[in-house]
């Protein structure tokens, strides 16, 4: 009964304000929240990487003696470099569809069908992306390219629209809903 109620107040809604017909909440989420899921994903990163280059320095330095540990640290600092590159891509074409970052702040990235993307969209994305921010020079202007999710109407950076991936809710079922950029 409690639907029904709900339903008909909608539409009742809808009937006295016809200029609210077809406006829904848009799924797409912007640069701001997505800013602070990357902000989520470095610290994680970071944290995460410290502590195992300090364990295993620790660790490696009582058998070995301090020497060993100093190089320990090094070698798992740039293991942790390369777990790194590959932690977007599996996160992002995994069940969760999200970094956790991204999946804390509810998030996910789907194609244009709504569905899971495939380990290659995500590995195009996320190379794109660290071209992005890791060239020198590059960086400087590619800034720009992440300016783009505020003012595409997908809300879409570079990467995303390299990779044909979309950033919606993660509540978000179905295709997501694209412009026919026919201007009708």
């Amino acid at each position: 009964m409690s639907n029904q109620t709900y339903i008909l107040a909608k539409v009742s809604l809808i009937m006295e304000n016809p200029q609210l017909m077809g406006t829904e909440p848009s799924p797409f989420k912007g640069l701001l929240i997505r800013c602070l899921a990357f902000i989520i994903d470095v610290i994680i990163i970071i944290i995460s990487t410290i502590a195992a280059a300090f364990v295993f320095s620790i660790f490696f330095g009582s058998l070995f003696g301090d020497g060993v540990g100093i190089v320990t640290f090094i070698i798992v600092f740039i293991l942790a470099v390369f777990i790194t590159i590959l932690y977007k891509p599996m996160m992002e074409a995994s069940a969760y569809q999200a970094t956790f970052g991204k999946s804390f702040l509810n998030m996910k990235i789907v194609d244009k069908n709504g569905r899971r993307i495939t380990m290659t969209k995500s590995f195009v994305r996320t190379i794109v992306y660290i071209l992005q921010i890791t060239i020198p020079g590059i960086n400087l202007v590619s800034w720009l390219a992440f300016l783009m999710i505020a003012f595409t109407e997908e809300n879409q950076g570079l990467h995303d629209v390299v990779a044909e991936t979309y950033v919606v809710s993660k509540y978000w079922q179905g295709p997501v809903p694209l412009q026919d950029n026919f201007g009708a």
